[in-house]
């Protein structure tokens, strides 16, 4: 089975845990980060106007199990062992502003051949090292750390427009995007408002406080057996696209709330399903609480609304693999 996680993501010293990516699949580790609709998707120039490049890059293909590494310096982009989709996933993700950003779903992802998702011979990752011309890397400054995923960072958007190009040059990519009308559930507030305004969040309080320090933030009270427990700190945006990545159909924010804000949530750990058909052995216990959406309601004074929405598209018209140097 091909593994679709990131072990840690770098900046440079600074370890960022892959759950600030969209792609994490926890909601305490869980649940991956996307944007809401007013938050508008990484967009490129005009045709007539050139991406910005890397001055060099190196492209090496790494059919290996190796950990998985993503450096982003201000002179620098390191990729160590990453599947193309993924690459793909960061490159046309959304930049969230102060919130951060995030990468598109896997399932935003249509076409393309099945070597970009790690489906030809066992796992096909790549290696690449691309170097910013040392001017502009002057102009960057100084690094973002874990702020290029979890707020503002000046270099960013002129760092995913690099590696665009980079796709585009090396792996002849050429992509649209599509918006379809689709079943969706409308992230709205429940009767009675929402349950978190005034909650405190000791991870951000204490980086506040601290912003130096090097002591890891206060641990959370352990998870109590069977269930799911995570503490959020993010934009209802975010919220919602965390919950797309967990549920049967795309989340959209319609909470008309503003801001960031920390929330805690505890629900059942999903059941898989019973293949002991005949066996004669008992299914395994129910949940022993409350399901997400369920959790959401009773928990954060949120609830999810059957609708229809427009959910957008990455579509792969071409890509190829490329020679390497």
């Amino acid at each position: 089975m091909v593994l679709r996680y990131l072990s840690v993501i770098r900046s440079d010293s600074a370890a960022i845990p892959c759950n600030y990516l969209w792609r994490t699949t926890l909601l305490a580790a869980a649940l991956a980060l996307v944007s809401a609709p007013p938050i508008r998707g990484q967009s490129a120039p005009a045709a007539s106007t050139p991406l910005p490049s890397f001055e060099v890059a190196s492209v090496k293909l790494c059919r290996s199990v190796e950990n998985t590494e993503f450096h982003i310096l201000p002179n620098r982009l390191i990729v160590r062992n990453y599947l193309i989709e993924m690459l793909i996933e960061f490159a046309y993700g959304h930049d969230l502003g102060e919130f951060g950003y995030s990468f598109l779903r896997q399932n935003q992802i249509v076409g393309g051949p099945s070597w970009i998702r790690g489906e030809e011979f066992g796992y096909d990752g790549y290696d690449i090292d691309a170097k910013v011309d040392d001017s502009l890397a002057v102009k960057f400054g100084k690094d973002c750390g874990p702020a290029f995923f979890s707020g503002r960072c000046g270099y960013r958007e002129q760092m995913i427009l690099m590696l665009q190009s980079l796709l585009a040059d090396r792996f002849k990519l050429k992509v649209r995007r599509e918006t379809k009308e689709l079943p969706v559930y409308a992230l709205v507030v429940a009767k009675g408002g929402p349950e978190f305004l005034d909650t405190t969040c000791p991870e951000r309080d204490s980086a506040a406080t601290a912003p130096n320090s090097t002591l890891p933030p206060p641990k959370p009270p352990p998870c109590p057996s069977g269930m799911l427990c995570s503490q959020l700190y993010m934009s209802m945006g975010q919220m919602a696209d965390s919950l797309s990545s967990r549920l049967d159909r795309p989340v959209i924010d319609q909470t008309g709330l503003q801001g960031r804000y920390c929330m805690k949530i505890q629900y059942a750990r999903p059941q898989p399903a019973s293949s002991n058909a005949g066996m004669n052995i008992p299914p395994p216990l129910g949940p022993s609480g409350p399901s997400l959406p369920e959790a959401l309601q009773q928990q954060l004074g949120l609830k999810l609304k059957p609708t229809k929405g427009p959910v957008e598209f990455l579509v792969i018209d071409h890509i190829e693999r490329p020679s390497e140097n």
